[in-house]
């Protein structure tokens, strides 16, 4: 994926259009919130995970659903 095709799909989520982004992400906050501990993302992590559909490739939320699974 492109980075210009990263940054129009963060502006539409911030226009309130739909997107398929992490339901996780903290939005303009630094912190994942699918981490149990205090975790701050990278710009990177942000970019290519949080802020795109691939946020299920993401080793938090990965390890958030496999906390979920008894």
């Amino acid at each position: 994926m492109q980075m210009s095709h990263v940054a129009e799909a963060h502006d539409l989520k911030s226009a309130g259009v739909h997107t398929s982004t992490c339901p996780h992400d903290a939005g303009a906050g630094i912190f994942c919130s699918a981490s149990i501990m205090t975790v701050v993302m990278s710009s990177y992590q942000k970019t290519n995970y949080c802020w795109t559909e691939n946020y299920d490739n993401c080793p938090m939320f990965l390890a958030k659903i496999l906390r979920g699974r008894s």
